[in-house]
């Protein structure tokens, strides 16, 4: 009896590993670096489309601050020489010094005019004597 005992156990096992066994042969799980792999494309997905959107609004503003630059030197009322024309997503600031406090207000009039500015920040001063 204990012989037909060991024997059933024995036929139970075998029987209960080759179902294991091939229960894991049958069943899909993908691995765990392939999870690691997507969840990192996600990422750097992402990141590509927020340098492209960087760029360009890079190219955005550097297109803006050319049209903003032709717009003052167009009239020739405002001098340029000593004005720098910065732009951040649309808002405009001149920075330097210009001969006229009147060029001051002229040169943001101008700017604001431009088509695409969102604000324009005056950092210009006048000119001083043996500058």
């Amino acid at each position: 009896m204990k012989l037909k005992f060991v024997t059933a156990l024995l036929a139970l096992s075998v029987v209960t590993g080759r179902a294991a066994a091939a229960d894991a042969a049958t069943s899909y799980s993908p691995p765990v670096e392939t999870h690691a792999a997507h969840a990192s494309s996600g990422a750097a997905q992402a990141k590509a489309a927020l340098k492209a959107q960087r760029r360009s609004m890079k190219t955005a503003d550097r297109e803006l601050a050319s049209d903003v630059r032709k717009a003052l030197s167009r009239s020739g009322d405002v001098s340029m020489s000593h004005m720098s024309v910065l732009v951040n997503s649309g808002a405009v600031t001149l920075a330097g010094s210009v001969p006229e406090a009147s060029q001051i207000e002229r040169a943001q009039q101008r700017a604001q005019n431009v088509s695409g500015v969102t604000g324009v920040t005056s950092r210009l001063t006048i000119e001083t004597a043996g500058r």
